[in-house]
Protein backbone atom coordinates (compact mmCIF):
# COMPACT_ATOMS: atom_id res chain seq x y z
CA UNK A 1 0.00 0.00 0.00
CA UNK A 2 2.97 2.32 -0.50
CA UNK A 3 1.61 5.28 -2.45
CA UNK A 4 3.58 7.34 -4.96
CA UNK A 5 3.31 10.51 -2.87
CA UNK A 6 4.80 8.89 0.23
CA UNK A 7 7.57 7.35 -1.91
CA UNK A 8 8.43 10.73 -3.43
CA UNK A 9 8.44 12.35 0.02
CA UNK A 10 10.78 9.69 1.37
CA UNK A 11 13.16 10.01 -1.56
CA UNK A 12 13.23 13.80 -1.27
CA UNK A 13 13.99 13.60 2.46
CA UNK A 14 16.85 11.14 1.93
CA UNK A 15 18.29 13.22 -0.93
CA UNK A 16 18.13 16.44 1.13
CA UNK A 17 19.81 14.71 4.08
CA UNK A 18 22.61 13.22 1.93
CA UNK A 19 23.37 16.42 0.04
CA UNK A 20 23.41 18.38 3.30
CA UNK A 21 25.95 15.99 4.79
CA UNK A 22 28.17 16.24 1.66
CA UNK A 23 30.92 18.89 1.82
CA UNK A 24 30.10 22.18 0.18
CA UNK A 25 31.54 22.49 -3.32
CA UNK A 26 32.22 18.74 -3.61
CA UNK A 27 30.64 18.10 -7.00
CA UNK A 28 31.75 14.46 -7.23
CA UNK A 29 30.17 13.55 -3.87
CA UNK A 30 26.91 15.23 -4.78
CA UNK A 31 26.84 13.44 -8.15
CA UNK A 32 27.33 10.05 -6.47
CA UNK A 33 24.68 10.81 -3.83
CA UNK A 34 22.20 11.84 -6.51
CA UNK A 35 22.90 8.72 -8.58
CA UNK A 36 22.56 6.41 -5.58
CA UNK A 37 19.31 8.09 -4.49
CA UNK A 38 17.97 7.73 -8.02
CA UNK A 39 18.90 4.05 -7.92
CA UNK A 40 17.00 3.55 -4.63
CA UNK A 41 13.91 5.29 -5.98
CA UNK A 42 13.98 3.27 -9.23
CA UNK A 43 14.34 0.03 -7.23
CA UNK A 44 11.39 0.91 -4.96
CA UNK A 45 9.23 1.85 -7.93
CA UNK A 46 10.10 -1.45 -9.62
CA UNK A 47 9.19 -3.41 -6.48
CA UNK A 48 5.89 -1.55 -6.03
CA UNK A 49 4.88 -2.01 -9.68
CA UNK A 50 5.73 -5.72 -9.65
CA UNK A 51 3.81 -6.23 -6.41
CA UNK A 52 0.76 -4.48 -7.83
CA UNK A 53 0.98 -6.61 -10.98
CA UNK A 54 1.04 -9.84 -8.96
CA UNK A 55 -1.59 -8.98 -6.34
CA UNK A 56 -4.04 -7.36 -8.72
CA UNK A 57 -4.77 -10.34 -11.02
CA UNK A 58 -5.03 -12.64 -7.99
CA UNK A 59 -8.27 -10.96 -6.94
CA UNK A 60 -9.71 -10.36 -10.40
CA UNK A 61 -9.08 -13.86 -11.76
CA UNK A 62 -10.12 -15.74 -8.62
CA UNK A 63 -13.29 -17.19 -10.26
CA UNK A 64 -11.47 -19.01 -13.11
CA UNK A 65 -8.44 -21.23 -12.46
CA UNK A 66 -6.97 -19.03 -9.70
CA UNK A 67 -3.95 -21.22 -8.97
CA UNK A 68 -2.58 -21.53 -12.53
CA UNK A 69 -3.33 -17.92 -13.35
CA UNK A 70 -1.63 -16.69 -10.22
CA UNK A 71 1.48 -18.77 -10.93
CA UNK A 72 1.67 -17.46 -14.50
CA UNK A 73 1.28 -13.92 -13.25
CA UNK A 74 4.05 -14.44 -10.73
CA UNK A 75 6.42 -15.84 -13.37
CA UNK A 76 5.66 -13.01 -15.79
CA UNK A 77 6.09 -10.46 -13.04
CA UNK A 78 9.43 -11.95 -12.04
CA UNK A 79 10.70 -11.71 -15.63
CA UNK A 80 9.34 -8.19 -15.97
CA UNK A 81 10.91 -7.22 -12.65
CA UNK A 82 14.30 -8.68 -13.63
CA UNK A 83 14.39 -7.06 -17.08
CA UNK A 84 13.16 -3.72 -15.78
CA UNK A 85 15.65 -3.77 -12.92
CA UNK A 86 18.54 -4.70 -15.22
CA UNK A 87 17.69 -1.97 -17.72
CA UNK A 88 17.24 0.63 -15.00
CA UNK A 89 20.47 -0.50 -13.35
CA UNK A 90 22.44 -0.10 -16.57
CA UNK A 91 20.93 3.37 -17.10
CA UNK A 92 21.65 4.55 -13.57
CA UNK A 93 25.18 3.12 -13.72
CA UNK A 94 25.89 5.06 -16.90
CA UNK A 95 24.41 8.19 -15.33
CA UNK A 96 26.62 7.70 -12.27
CA UNK A 97 29.79 7.47 -14.36
CA UNK A 98 28.72 10.46 -16.46
CA UNK A 99 27.88 12.44 -13.34
CA UNK A 100 31.32 11.84 -11.87
CA UNK A 101 33.01 12.93 -15.11
CA UNK A 102 30.90 16.08 -15.40
CA UNK A 103 31.47 17.00 -11.76
CA UNK A 104 35.21 16.51 -12.08
CA UNK A 105 35.31 18.62 -15.24
CA UNK A 106 33.38 21.41 -13.51
CA UNK A 107 35.80 21.39 -10.59
CA UNK A 108 38.72 21.51 -13.04
CA UNK A 109 37.12 24.38 -14.93
CA UNK A 110 36.56 26.37 -11.73
CA UNK A 111 40.17 25.96 -10.65
CA UNK A 112 41.55 27.72 -13.78
CA UNK A 113 45.00 26.32 -13.10
CA UNK A 114 47.19 26.37 -16.20
CA UNK A 115 48.73 22.99 -16.89
CA UNK A 116 52.44 22.91 -17.63
CA UNK A 117 54.40 20.38 -19.62
CA UNK A 118 56.45 17.99 -17.50
CA UNK A 119 60.13 18.91 -17.38
CA UNK A 120 62.06 17.10 -20.07
CA UNK A 121 58.96 16.10 -22.04
CA UNK A 122 58.40 17.29 -25.63
CA UNK A 123 55.62 19.67 -26.55
CA UNK A 124 52.53 18.55 -28.41
CA UNK A 125 53.78 20.20 -31.61
CA UNK A 126 57.01 18.22 -31.42
CA UNK A 127 55.02 15.01 -30.91
CA UNK A 128 52.92 15.77 -33.99
CA UNK A 129 56.05 16.40 -36.05
CA UNK A 130 57.97 13.35 -34.87
CA UNK A 131 55.01 10.98 -35.33
CA UNK A 132 54.24 12.39 -38.82
CA UNK A 133 50.65 13.04 -37.82
CA UNK A 134 50.38 16.23 -39.90
CA UNK A 135 51.25 14.43 -43.12
CA UNK A 136 48.94 11.58 -42.07
CA UNK A 137 46.03 14.01 -41.72
CA UNK A 138 46.93 15.46 -45.10
CA UNK A 139 47.11 12.03 -46.72
CA UNK A 140 43.73 11.00 -45.29
CA UNK A 141 42.25 14.29 -46.61
CA UNK A 142 40.76 15.13 -43.22
CA UNK A 143 40.70 18.88 -43.88
CA UNK A 144 38.71 18.64 -47.09
CA UNK A 145 36.35 16.07 -45.55
CA UNK A 146 35.72 18.36 -42.57
CA UNK A 147 35.05 21.28 -44.88
CA UNK A 148 32.70 19.17 -47.02
CA UNK A 149 30.82 18.16 -43.87
CA UNK A 150 30.22 21.83 -43.02
CA UNK A 151 32.93 22.29 -40.39
CA UNK A 152 34.77 25.25 -41.89
CA UNK A 153 36.62 28.18 -40.33
CA UNK A 154 33.47 30.28 -39.97
CA UNK A 155 31.76 27.50 -38.04
CA UNK A 156 34.57 27.42 -35.48
CA UNK A 157 34.07 31.13 -34.77
CA UNK A 158 30.28 30.97 -34.79
CA UNK A 159 30.26 28.20 -32.19
CA UNK A 160 32.72 30.10 -29.99
CA UNK A 161 35.10 27.16 -29.80
CA UNK A 162 38.24 29.31 -29.61
CA UNK A 163 37.08 31.28 -26.58
CA UNK A 164 35.76 28.15 -24.94
CA UNK A 165 39.08 26.36 -25.36
CA UNK A 166 41.02 29.35 -24.08
CA UNK A 167 38.77 29.96 -21.07
CA UNK A 168 38.88 26.34 -19.91
CA UNK A 169 42.59 25.81 -20.77
CA UNK A 170 41.70 22.86 -22.98
CA UNK A 171 44.77 23.07 -25.22
CA UNK A 172 47.34 23.18 -22.41
CA UNK A 173 45.47 20.51 -20.43
CA UNK A 174 45.39 18.17 -23.43
CA UNK A 175 49.07 18.86 -24.10
CA UNK A 176 50.01 18.08 -20.52
CA UNK A 177 48.02 14.83 -20.51
CA UNK A 178 49.41 13.62 -23.83
CA UNK A 179 53.07 14.52 -23.25
CA UNK A 180 53.23 13.42 -19.61
CA UNK A 181 54.98 10.01 -19.56
CA UNK A 182 53.08 9.01 -16.42
CA UNK A 183 49.64 9.42 -18.00
CA UNK A 184 49.50 5.98 -19.74
CA UNK A 185 50.81 4.29 -16.59
CA UNK A 186 48.31 5.93 -14.26
CA UNK A 187 45.40 5.42 -16.62
CA UNK A 188 46.40 1.78 -17.16
CA UNK A 189 46.59 1.13 -13.42
CA UNK A 190 43.21 2.80 -12.92
CA UNK A 191 41.70 0.71 -15.71
CA UNK A 192 43.07 -2.52 -14.22
CA UNK A 193 41.81 -1.62 -10.76
CA UNK A 194 38.28 -0.75 -11.90
CA UNK A 195 38.12 -3.65 -14.34
CA UNK A 196 39.42 -6.09 -11.74
CA UNK A 197 36.85 -4.92 -9.21
CA UNK A 198 34.13 -5.25 -11.84
CA UNK A 199 35.24 -8.77 -12.83
CA UNK A 200 35.51 -9.85 -9.18
CA UNK A 201 31.97 -8.69 -8.50
CA UNK A 202 30.58 -10.52 -11.55
CA UNK A 203 32.47 -13.70 -10.62
CA UNK A 204 31.15 -13.73 -7.05
CA UNK A 205 27.49 -13.04 -7.90
CA UNK A 206 25.16 -15.78 -9.07
CA UNK A 207 22.54 -13.30 -10.29
CA UNK A 208 23.05 -9.60 -10.95
CA UNK A 209 20.17 -7.42 -9.75
CA UNK A 210 19.44 -3.74 -10.17
CA UNK A 211 22.20 -2.46 -7.90
CA UNK A 212 24.58 -4.97 -9.45
CA UNK A 213 24.09 -3.52 -12.92
CA UNK A 214 24.58 -0.03 -11.49
CA UNK A 215 27.92 -1.09 -10.07
CA UNK A 216 28.96 -3.03 -13.19
CA UNK A 217 28.36 -0.13 -15.58
CA UNK A 218 29.68 2.51 -13.17
CA UNK A 219 32.98 0.60 -12.91
CA UNK A 220 33.18 -0.92 -16.37
CA UNK A 221 32.61 2.22 -18.46
CA UNK A 222 35.46 4.26 -16.87
CA UNK A 223 37.73 1.19 -16.99
CA UNK A 224 37.16 0.80 -20.72
CA UNK A 225 37.69 4.50 -21.42
CA UNK A 226 40.89 4.61 -19.36
CA UNK A 227 42.27 1.55 -21.15
CA UNK A 228 41.57 2.98 -24.61
CA UNK A 229 43.00 6.38 -23.61
CA UNK A 230 46.16 4.80 -22.20
CA UNK A 231 46.77 2.82 -25.40
CA UNK A 232 46.18 5.83 -27.63
CA UNK A 233 48.46 8.15 -25.63
CA UNK A 234 51.19 5.50 -25.39
CA UNK A 235 51.12 4.96 -29.15
CA UNK A 236 51.34 8.72 -29.72
CA UNK A 237 54.23 9.46 -27.38
CA UNK A 238 56.34 6.31 -27.63
CA UNK A 239 59.66 7.04 -29.29
CA UNK A 240 59.36 10.83 -29.05
CA UNK A 241 61.85 13.12 -27.32
CA UNK A 242 62.44 16.80 -26.66
CA UNK A 243 64.43 17.92 -29.69
CA UNK A 244 64.21 21.69 -29.10
CA UNK A 245 64.02 23.65 -25.89
CA UNK A 246 61.17 25.99 -25.12
CA UNK A 247 62.40 27.34 -21.79
CA UNK A 248 62.33 30.99 -20.79
CA UNK A 249 64.51 32.70 -18.18
CA UNK A 250 62.40 34.70 -15.75
CA UNK A 251 63.26 37.03 -12.90
CA UNK A 252 61.31 36.51 -9.67
CA UNK A 253 61.35 39.19 -6.96
CA UNK A 254 60.36 38.21 -3.43
CA UNK A 255 60.14 40.26 -0.24
CA UNK A 256 61.08 39.02 3.22
CA UNK A 257 60.28 41.16 6.30
CA UNK A 258 63.70 40.83 7.96
CA UNK A 259 64.68 43.61 10.30
CA UNK A 260 62.86 46.94 10.40
CA UNK A 261 62.68 47.59 6.67
CA UNK A 262 62.93 44.15 5.12
CA UNK A 263 64.70 43.18 1.95
CA UNK A 264 63.99 42.12 -1.62
CA UNK A 265 65.42 38.93 -3.07
CA UNK A 266 65.84 38.62 -6.83
CA UNK A 267 66.21 35.13 -8.28
CA UNK A 268 66.19 33.74 -11.80
CA UNK A 269 64.52 30.53 -12.92
CA UNK A 270 63.71 28.77 -16.18
CA UNK A 271 60.10 28.05 -17.06
CA UNK A 272 58.84 25.93 -19.94
CA UNK A 273 56.39 27.77 -22.17
CA UNK A 274 54.99 25.96 -25.18
CA UNK A 275 53.26 27.67 -28.06
CA UNK A 276 49.82 26.34 -27.11
CA UNK A 277 50.19 27.62 -23.56
CA UNK A 278 51.28 31.02 -24.86
CA UNK A 279 48.24 31.27 -27.13
CA UNK A 280 46.02 30.77 -24.08
CA UNK A 281 47.98 33.03 -21.73
CA UNK A 282 48.09 35.94 -24.19
CA UNK A 283 44.43 35.62 -25.19
CA UNK A 284 45.30 35.23 -28.87
CA UNK A 285 42.45 32.78 -29.48
CA UNK A 286 39.89 35.27 -28.13
CA UNK A 287 41.47 38.01 -30.23
CA UNK A 288 41.09 35.91 -33.38
CA UNK A 289 37.46 35.09 -32.60
CA UNK A 290 36.43 38.61 -31.59
CA UNK A 291 37.93 40.16 -34.73
CA UNK A 292 36.55 37.42 -37.02
CA UNK A 293 39.93 36.72 -38.56
CA UNK A 294 38.99 33.17 -39.55
CA UNK A 295 35.87 34.45 -41.29
CA UNK A 296 38.01 37.02 -43.10
CA UNK A 297 40.39 34.29 -44.26
CA UNK A 298 37.44 32.21 -45.46
CA UNK A 299 36.04 35.14 -47.43
CA UNK A 300 39.36 35.85 -49.16
CA UNK A 301 40.06 32.25 -50.19
CA UNK A 302 37.53 29.68 -51.37
CA UNK A 303 37.71 26.60 -49.12
CA UNK A 304 40.94 27.50 -47.28
CA UNK A 305 41.24 24.10 -45.57
CA UNK A 306 41.05 22.24 -48.87
CA UNK A 307 43.55 24.65 -50.41
CA UNK A 308 45.94 24.13 -47.48
CA UNK A 309 45.68 20.39 -47.97
CA UNK A 310 46.18 20.50 -51.75
CA UNK A 311 49.25 22.75 -51.44
CA UNK A 312 50.87 20.33 -48.99
CA UNK A 313 51.30 22.93 -46.26
CA UNK A 314 51.02 20.42 -43.40
CA UNK A 315 53.66 18.08 -44.79
CA UNK A 316 55.95 21.04 -45.47
CA UNK A 317 55.60 22.29 -41.90
CA UNK A 318 56.27 18.78 -40.64
CA UNK A 319 59.33 18.20 -42.82
CA UNK A 320 60.98 21.54 -42.00
CA UNK A 321 60.02 21.36 -38.27
CA UNK A 322 58.93 24.98 -38.65
CA UNK A 323 56.28 24.90 -35.92
CA UNK A 324 58.66 23.62 -33.24
CA UNK A 325 61.25 26.15 -34.43
CA UNK A 326 58.81 29.04 -33.99
CA UNK A 327 57.85 27.63 -30.58
CA UNK A 328 61.49 27.52 -29.47
CA UNK A 329 62.24 31.00 -30.79
CA UNK A 330 59.15 32.49 -29.13
CA UNK A 331 60.08 31.00 -25.75
CA UNK A 332 63.69 32.23 -25.98
CA UNK A 333 64.28 35.61 -24.36
CA UNK A 334 66.37 36.77 -27.31
CA UNK A 335 64.53 34.78 -29.97
CA UNK A 336 62.68 37.67 -31.70
CA UNK A 337 65.83 39.82 -31.72
CA UNK A 338 67.94 37.00 -33.19
CA UNK A 339 65.47 36.62 -36.04
CA UNK A 340 65.21 40.36 -36.70
CA UNK A 341 68.98 40.93 -36.48
CA UNK A 342 69.56 39.79 -40.07
CA UNK A 343 66.92 42.22 -41.25
CA UNK A 344 68.43 45.04 -39.21
CA UNK A 345 71.69 44.45 -41.10
CA UNK A 346 70.25 43.98 -44.59
CA UNK A 347 67.90 46.98 -44.64
CA UNK A 348 70.62 49.61 -43.93
CA UNK A 349 72.81 47.88 -46.51
CA UNK A 350 70.02 48.15 -49.07
CA UNK A 351 69.62 51.88 -48.31
CA UNK A 352 73.36 52.39 -48.75
CA UNK A 353 73.31 50.66 -52.14
CA UNK A 354 70.34 52.75 -53.20
CA UNK A 355 72.16 55.99 -52.34
CA UNK A 356 75.54 55.02 -53.76
CA UNK A 357 74.07 53.42 -56.91
CA UNK A 358 77.18 51.41 -57.86
CA UNK A 359 77.51 50.72 -61.60
CA UNK A 360 73.95 51.98 -62.07
CA UNK A 361 72.43 48.89 -60.45
CA UNK A 362 71.71 50.44 -57.06
CA UNK A 363 67.91 50.11 -57.23
CA UNK A 364 67.67 46.41 -58.20
CA UNK A 365 70.40 45.48 -55.72
CA UNK A 366 68.68 47.45 -52.99
CA UNK A 367 65.33 45.75 -53.67
CA UNK A 368 66.92 42.30 -53.75
CA UNK A 369 68.58 42.86 -50.37
CA UNK A 370 65.77 44.83 -48.69
CA UNK A 371 63.06 42.23 -49.41
CA UNK A 372 64.52 39.42 -47.27
CA UNK A 373 65.59 41.97 -44.65
CA UNK A 374 62.04 43.24 -44.26
CA UNK A 375 60.82 39.64 -44.15
CA UNK A 376 63.20 38.85 -41.26
CA UNK A 377 62.01 41.93 -39.37
CA UNK A 378 58.34 41.04 -39.92
CA UNK A 379 58.90 37.48 -38.72
CA UNK A 380 60.74 38.76 -35.63
CA UNK A 381 57.83 41.07 -34.80
CA UNK A 382 55.38 38.20 -35.28
CA UNK A 383 57.40 35.90 -33.03
CA UNK A 384 57.55 38.58 -30.33
CA UNK A 385 53.75 38.81 -30.47
CA UNK A 386 53.45 35.15 -29.48
CA UNK A 387 56.19 35.22 -26.84
CA UNK A 388 55.13 34.18 -23.33
CA UNK A 389 53.90 37.09 -21.19
CA UNK A 390 55.89 38.24 -18.20
CA UNK A 391 54.59 36.49 -15.07
CA UNK A 392 53.27 38.48 -12.13
CA UNK A 393 55.39 36.88 -9.40
CA UNK A 394 56.44 39.88 -7.36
Amino acid sequence: RLTSSSLQTSVRQQLAHCTTMAPRGCGTTRALVGACTLAVSCKLLTDVSSSAFVLGPQHVLSHARPTATLQQAKVAASFADASTSNLAGVSVGAMSALGVVVAASRVQARSRVAARVVKGAPSLLQVLEQKNLLSLAEGLKLLSQAESAGLDLQTVEQLGLLKFAEKNKLLSTAENLVTNPQTPILWGVGSLFLGGADAFYLATQEQVDFFGWVLVVALGAPALLLAIGALVIFSLTSGTSKLRTFSRLETITTYSPDGKVGKFNVTEAFRDATLLQTLEDRGILSFIEENRLLTLAGSLVNKPLTLTQSLGVLSTLEGTRLLSGIESAAADNWGPFNISFAGLVLVPLALALLLLNPFGFGLPLALAIAAPGLLFIAVGIGVSAISPPLPNKQ
